[in-house]
């Protein structure tokens, strides 16, 4: 299985967040663990604004090496547009960041490790791994 990490589980890791933790550990051998142009963007950003430069060196040398790169490709920014269409002829508003994890994990079929549930608005799997149960997680 792919899980393709959001900003906040990116965080959640970085911040070393038990739960997050025990779960990428449980699970490290058996899964692939993903991260995507737009979150490694909004994990750059917000270091460099907080200009915390001790947490910006962790997640480049220790965190994001974890991690597979999935690069986006132009289905993607494509899905992302028509979900984007969907939810606004359905009343919902989505960030662009999470229209776009949205649309790789649904090409991939990957599941979204997050606590953001926006998602659940969205056509892909996803999994809240800030709470202590695997059978707590599924959504």
């Amino acid at each position: 299985m792919i899980y393709i990490f959001d900003t906040n589980a990116m965080s959640d890791m970085l911040n070393a967040y038990p739960s997050v933790v025990a779960n990428v550990r449980e699970r490290q051998q058996d899964h692939i663990f993903a991260l995507c142009p737009p979150v490694d963007y909004e994990m750059q950003r917000g270091l460099l604004w907080k200009t915390a430069s001790a947490k910006h060196q962790l997640y480049l040398h220790q965190i994001k090496p974890q991690f597979q790169w999935l690069p986006l490709i132009d289905a993607d920014w494509w899905l992302a547009g028509q979900f984007w269409a969907n939810g606004r002829s359905a009343g919902k508003q989505f960030s662009d960041v999470d229209l776009l994890i949205a649309a790789l994990a649904h090409r991939l079929n990957a599941i979204i490790v997050t606590n953001d549930a926006d998602f659940a608005a969205l056509p892909v799997q996803r999994e809240n791994w800030r709470v202590t149960s695997r059978s707590d997680n599924a959504q």
